[in-house]
């Protein structure tokens, strides 16, 4: 079966399923929406799509006591000597 359906094809399929179910395939797919399907595809279209939300970079200024912060964290972290008793 070729990957692509060509004009014919399409045809052919919308003309098995008139003969099957009675009626048009457009009949059978609008049946459940509030719209007809082309209405459908018009109001998608009128829609703009959502704007992405630009967030501000956030460069922060350097720490000018980052070395005694980063010397205060280690000692806080370092493993600790048990006395023997």
């Amino acid at each position: 079966m070729p990957a692509e359906t060509t004009t014919y094809d399409s045809e052919l399929y919308e003309a098995l399923i008139a003969e099957r179910y009675g009626r048009p395939m457009s009949e059978i797919l609008q049946e459940h929406h509030r719209a007809p399907l082309p209405e459908l595809l018009k109001e998608r279209h009128r829609r703009p799509a959502p704007a992405v939300a630009i967030r501000p970079q956030h460069t922060p200024a350097p720490d000018p006591d980052a070395a005694r912060h980063r010397a205060d964290l280690e000692a806080a972290i370092a493993p600790r000597r048990v006395k023997a008793a």
